[in-house]
């Protein structure tokens, strides 16, 4: 092959990539003009842990037109400079009834750039990072419990903390219950909120209800029920175990 055919060879592949990008957009629902986009992540700050990102980030991309509607049925295109977005970048996410598309970080390094795009609007969101060797998690309220009646909720609160004891903020903290070394006598009961990021100062708190026809149908008449608590940070786990007599 001559230097004029190889050139018009390598004007032929980059011709028929452009019509292949082109088609794909057009495939695309996007936003009119005068469109805007804005960009919520949760949590707000991504914590490192061994210099990886510890907990996913969720970007929620709003898409409203000129007079700050909604729109629905939009494809936003997300993209990142650092870690991994669900669905991948660069796939058109289409926004719901009231105008959202979500997508999910994973496994970011640094302070990532956020871009969300449909058609002409475009919006960018610079993510801040936080460090932290999340060491462990203790309850510094509500344990042990003890019951005195069947509607009794629980005020409970944990801490997390790095290998230098000191806080870890932005983890996410999920509680639950989870089964005794008894769990026919295990009662039920509902958390709010289930879980959440820690405070500034690696806190965590939350209200456990006891479910009332649980503990109605295994305390009275019973020696004792039991309940175990549970709060984690990926691996990391503390509970708190009550036998609760009946004494009602």
């Amino acid at each position: 092959m001559n230097r004029s055919s190889k050139r018009h060879s390598q004007w032929a592949v980059v011709f028929l990539l452009a019509i292949l990008v082109a088609a794909c957009q057009k495939t695309d629902v996007i936003a009119p003009d005068g469109s805007t986009i804005s960009l919520s992540p949760t949590p707000a700050t991504i914590v490192l842990a061994g210099g990886v990102q510890a907990e996913p980030t969720t970007i929620l991309a709003t898409v409203s037109n000129s007079i700050g509607v909604p729109l629905s049925g939009q494809d936003v295109r997300f993209t990142t400079t650092s870690g991994t977005l669900d669905p991948p970048a660069g796939t058109p996410v289409r926004t719901d009834s009231h105008g959202n598309a979500v997508t999910i970080l994973t496994g970011a390094t640094q302070g990532p750039t956020i871009t969300a795009k449909s058609g002409k609007a475009t919006q960018t969101l610079q993510l801040t990072t936080a460090t932290c060797n999340l060491a462990e998690i203790t309850f510094i309220q509500g344990g042990p419990l003890s019951l005195t009646n069947c509607s009794q909720s629980f005020d409970l609160t944990v801490q997390a903390l790095d290998t230098a004891s000191d806080p870890c903020p932005g983890v996410i903290i999920t509680y639950s219950l989870v089964p005794t070394s008894t769990p026919t006598t295990d009662i039920s009961g509902n958390f709010s909120p289930l879980s959440g990021p820690a405070d500034a100062s690696g806190e965590l708190s939350t209200t456990l209800q006891i479910d009332n026809a649980s503990c109605t149908a295994k305390c009275p008449g019973a020696p004792k029920c039991t309940m175990s608590v549970k709060a984690c940070s990926g691996g990391v786990c503390t509970s708190t175990t009550a036998d609760l007599n009946d004494n009602m």
